[in-house]
Parts: structure tokens; C-alpha cells; sequence
């Protein structure tokens, strides 16, 4: 974030603004380059007071001026206004009015739009992230609580997502359409005609809500129990990319609000300061009670000051995803007529029964009775007293485990068939 200077220029308005602007020194905010901004938009800070004049004056005022058009007011999260102008009117101009704070390029926010080769589900991640204990031990299912959702949408004829759309017993009861699916990144004026209902055409907000809101029986949530909201800010996949704007999802976080959501949920943003207009609302949010919860951003790996905006917000729970450099697992000492090996074994499947034992047992890699290393059909021969080396691949691990117990064995050994390791369970 760079705040450069401004210049003195004249206009003829009215209300708020007098005809000689002021001088606006350190009100304007620029991105770097390769930060994608919308040509002719800005997001227009303002000064917080009581006695000054209200958001429609200033509305008033600023279409009073020649060249500049506001498309968007904010009052209840972020004081301002979003605004266009020709190519005559820049920033600067905008920051000389009087009781502007700062000014903003409008930025695009994109997702990368990739489609996954499979269906994939990790149901065992319950266990180990304590999900699994509140929903069925505590018997917390998210009943009596309402999430808003500020995505690019939800397909909610899903059956395991409702299949409705705010009808009685709906899990969806709040949520509207803020782009549409005309919205071009690339062109110089994006078409924004909202839908009526907020369908997902890019899939990223269906995912999140299946995080949440899943009913089962193959993906069940979080939170099956709450009461939702989706608040569609994403266009449909165009040229690779699923885009947005500031101005966009400051309406999407406010129309959230305005429906009393206890927690609102915000997978998206892009690296930037608390002080960044989306950031700002969302921290106000948290001083209101609502628990603000946002994507930390996906750029980790190239170091300090990556996480994106709102998660930067002050109040805001940033959620991002860790690998842990060290790999948490055991040595076993493998020995064979050509030496001794160490071996890094993951974590056990079970807690129950550590893979630890009280003196040498022999290890072997059979084939199943259909003469397969990947032990999917059971054995013919007795593995009894003895550790089951098995291929990885085509039946679960569960399996596996199942078909060597049943032939004696007291420990299974998976290895992967593939370059890299695996944590079976």
C-alpha cells in the first residue's frame, strides 16, 4: 500500500463540497502493479461524524460533479461511497473533497477456477478436529444459530444442502444475488444483473456450505442444525478466472449483517491492511457481536505480510491451512538378509492400539488369493503372528487391515504406490 499526494483543482458543486478543493495530501491509496484495479472506481472514505453531513448529502454532492457517478453508499459497516468518474477526474480530485478520509482503487478479487478430476471426502477429518465430539457427544448442531455465507453462491437444490430454498424447515432462509452471471474481469465496464436466488455456477461456495451445512449421508457439516445465508459477490467462471470487487462484497458483508447473522463467513480476499474498506466493515462487524470468520489467504509461501484482507481485520478469525515441517511418526527398524533399514512409519491409525512392539516380529508382503499385493479380497495363506506389508490402492485402508486380521496378522504396514507419503486411518 502506497499513500501518494494530491493536487489543488477546481469543480462547480454543491452541498458538502465547496467550489476550491482542498489540498489532499496522504489520502490516496495505490496498489502495486500487479494489484488488478477497475479502471474509473474507487471506493471513497469517509470522516466519521455526528455533526457533519449524512451519507446522502455526500451522495448528492459527488454526483454533482461533473464526470463522477456514485454507484454504491455505505453507512452502517464502512463510511463511504463507491464511485465512477471518466478518464478526466482521477483519486486526487476525489480525496481533495472535503470530509473524505482516504480513497481507493476499486480491486478486482479473483478466484482461480480449476475443476477437480474426482469427488473427494475426508469424513475422518471429524475425529481428529473435534467436530465429530461437539456434534455427537455434546449434541451441538448449530441449532438456533444464523450464518451468513459471502461467497460465489450455493447450489442449493443439492439433497444433501436442503434441496430448497427459503421454504419452511429450509436450511437456507436469507441470502440474495449481488453480480449475476454476465460479470467480465477483463471488460472495461462489467455487466452486473443479479439473479434472483444466489446459484452457484463456480462450485467454491457449494464447498464451503458442504463445510457447514452438510446434511448427510455422504458429506455432513458442522453446524447441520443453523439457520443460513448466502451472499453471492462471484461471478460465473469467465477466461479462467471467478471475479468480484471491493465495492461488491462490501454490499454482500452489509446485506449479511442487516439480516442478524450470528457468524459470517468469508472464504475470499487478497493481500492488503486492516485499514483496506473490507477490512474496516469487517472489523466493525466483530465490534457489533458478530463472529467474523475469513480465509487467511493462499499465499503463505512467499513469506511476511501475505495474509489477505478481511482476515487482517482487527477482531477477525483468520483461518488458514498449516503443514507441519516436522512429520509426526515412528522409526521402525526393518531387517533383512541384506542389512537393516530404518523406515518412517506415520502416525498409527488407532490410539488404541500402538504399533509398538515387545520383541522382533516378522514382517512379510503377501499376496491376496487373487494374487494381488494390494490385500482387497483376503488371504489363503495364515499370516498369523505376523506384520502385513500391503500395496496401497483400490480398497480403503479398513479393508486391508480387515482382510490381514483375518488371517492372523498383528500389525499392517501400508506403503504408498505413489511418490510421497500417507497418513492412512
Amino acid at each position: 500500500m502506497i499513500l501518494t499526494s494530491g493536487v489543488v483543482f477546481t469543480v462547480a458543486c454543491l452541498g458538502v463540497v465547496s467550489a476550491q478543493l482542498t489540498f489532499a495530501d496522504n489520502k490516496v491509496v495505490t496498489y502495486p502493479p500487479y494489484v488488478p484495479v477497475k479502471r474509473g472506481a474507487y471506493i471513497v472514505e469517509l470522516e466519521h461524524s455526528k455533526a457533519g453531513p449524512s451519507i446522502a448529502a455526500y451522495t448528492a454532492s459527488f454526483n454533482s460533479i461533473s464526470d463522477v457517478w456514485v454507484s454504491s453508499q455505505f453507512s452502517t459497516l464502512f463510511n463511504g461511497l463507491a464511485v465512477s468518474t471518466s478518464d478526466s477526474i482521477g483519486a486526487t480530485q476525489l480525496a481533495s473533497v472535503q470530509g473524505v478520509k482516504r480513497v481507493w482503487p476499486v480491486r478486482y478479487h479473483r478466484l482461480p477456477y480449476r475443476m477437480s478430476a474426482t469427488n473427494i471426502t475426508y469424513p475422518y477429518l471429524h475425529q481428529p478436529t473435534g467436530v465429530s465430539r461437539t456434534l455427537h457427544e455434546l449434541g451441538l448442531n448449530g441449532k438456533g444459530i444464523k450464518i451468513g455465507i459471502v461467497d460465489t453462491g450455493v447450489d442449493y437444490t443439492h439433497p444433501e444442502l436442503g434441496n430448497c430454498w427459503k421454504t419452511t424447515d429450509c436450511p437456507w432462509q436469507y441470502g440474495a444475488d449481488f453480480i449475476g452471471d454476465k460479470f467480465d474481469s477483463s471488460s472495461p465496464n462489467p455487466i452486473i444483473i443479479p439473479n434472483p436466488t444466489p446459484m452457484d455456477c463456480d462450485g467454491h461456495g457449494t464447498h464451503v456450505s458442504g463445510i457447514l451445512s452438510g446434511q448427510g449421508p455422504n458429506v455432513y457439516g458442522v453446524a447441520p442444525g443453523a439457520t443460513y445465508g448466502m451472499y453471492r459477490v462471484f461471478s460465473c467462471p469467465v477466461n479462467g478466472n471467478v471475479a468480484s470487487t471491493d465495492d461488491i462484497i462490501l454490499r454482500g458483508i452489509e446485506a449479511a449483517y442487516q439480516d442478524g447473522h450470528d457468524i459470517i463467513s468469508l472464504s475470499l480476499g487478497g493481500g492488503s491492511w486492516p485499514e483496506d474498506p473490507i477490512s474496516v466493515a469487517c472489523s466493525k462487524l466483530v465490534k457489533k457481536g458478530v463472529v467474523v470468520v475469513a480465509a487467511n489467504g493462499n499465499n503463505g509461501a512467499n513469506g511476511l505480510f501475505t495474509a489477505g484482507t478481511p482476515a487482517v481485520g482487527h477482531g477477525v478469525i483468520a483461518v488458514g491451512s498449516v503443514d507441519n515441517w516436522n512429520i509426526t511418526g515412528a522409526i521402525a527398524e526393518f531387517t533383512t538378509p541384506q542389512g537393516s533399514r530404518p523406515v518412517l512409519l506415520s502416525t498409527p491409525g488407532s490410539d488404541r492400539y500402538p504399533f509398538i512392539f515387545e520383541a522382533d516380529v516378522p514382517v512379510v508382503a503377501p499376496v491376496d488369493s487373487s494374487g494381488s499385493p494390494l490385500g482387497c479380497v483376503g488371504y489363503s495363506v495364515s499370516l498369523s503372528g505376523k506384520i502385513a506389508v500391503i500395496q496401497r490402492g483400490v480398497c480403503s485402508f479398513a479393508q486391508k487391515a480387515a482382510a490381514a486380521q483375518a488371517a492372523g496378522a498383528i500389525g499392517v504396514v501400508v506403503y504408498n504406490n505413489v511418490a510421497g507419503t500417507l497418513s492412512p486411518s
